[in-house]
């Protein structure tokens, strides 16, 4: 699976500072200032009932993105062996993958390691920039609190709250746009292709300001947990 690292976008520091909105504070850092473990804060809950913290919750699945990562990583791996070939293979590759690495590069994040084997060791930091891209991140009860939802689908509950408070949310309305053009057809990977380009075009602004992350209340239902 492209891209494990979930704490990778710790290592921008719009995301690790209380300086911010604080459901952009999100990673521990350890003494040499690397990101650590994500910080699981309890969710506003209306309406009571047991407390619950938040994950890092996908709102499009790994597995729907992995349509199109690990082919691609799987064939940069064959091309790429040093970081030259890398920084060409890149350049001549979808823009996406220009816009993560020069996020990437510019926060410091570690992305290749070429002397592993394996594409997911050698590659996976870079990937893990596109998997785990906070636009793409809500701060959500863990699945069993919502009666199974999403499961391994596009969050449609978080989808129609980001829709429905986009201005307070922060929603770029291109990445909406790109969303609910996948969701008919999630296993389309010329759309999935779109929305993480779209994904992706928006790493350049969370350099100086949080995008993702979403964090609202959630409604208790007496059964699961709904968004508000």
């Amino acid at each position: 699976m492209a891209g494990n690292n979930d704490r990778i976008h710790g290592y921008n520091a719009i995301y690790r500072t209380a300086d911010v909105q604080i459901n952009f504070f999100s990673f521990e850092l350890n003494q040499a200032g690397r990101p650590q473990n994500f910080i699981n804060r309890p969710v506003a809950i209306i309406g009571g009932g047991p407390a619950a913290l938040d994950h890092q919750g996908h709102i499009v699945p790994q597995n729907t993105l992995n349509l199109v990562l690990n082919p691609r990583m799987a064939d940069m791996a064959a091309a790429c062996h040093d970081l030259n070939q890398t920084i060409d293979y890149i350049a001549a590759g979808p823009a996406w993958m220009q816009a993560v690495y020069d996020y990437g590069d510019e926060i410091g994040a570690p992305m290749f390691d070429f002397d592993e084997g394996d594409p997911e060791d050698r590659l996976g930091g870079f990937f893990s920039i596109v998997t785990w891209n906070p636009i793409n991140i809500c701060r959500a009860p863990d699945d069993a609190r919502r009666g199974g939802a999403p499961g391994d689908n596009i969050d449609q509950q978080v989808v129609d709250y980001l829709a429905a408070h986009q201005v307070p949310q922060g929603v770029v309305p291109a990445w909406l746009a790109s969303l609910n053009n996948l969701i008919p057809n999630p296993a389309n990977v010329v759309l999935i292709e779109d929305y993480i380009t779209e994904c992706s075009n928006t790493l350049a602004a969370q350099l100086a300001g949080g995008i993702g992350y979403y964090a609202f209340p959630w409604q208790n239902n007496g059964v699961i947990l709904l968004p508000e």
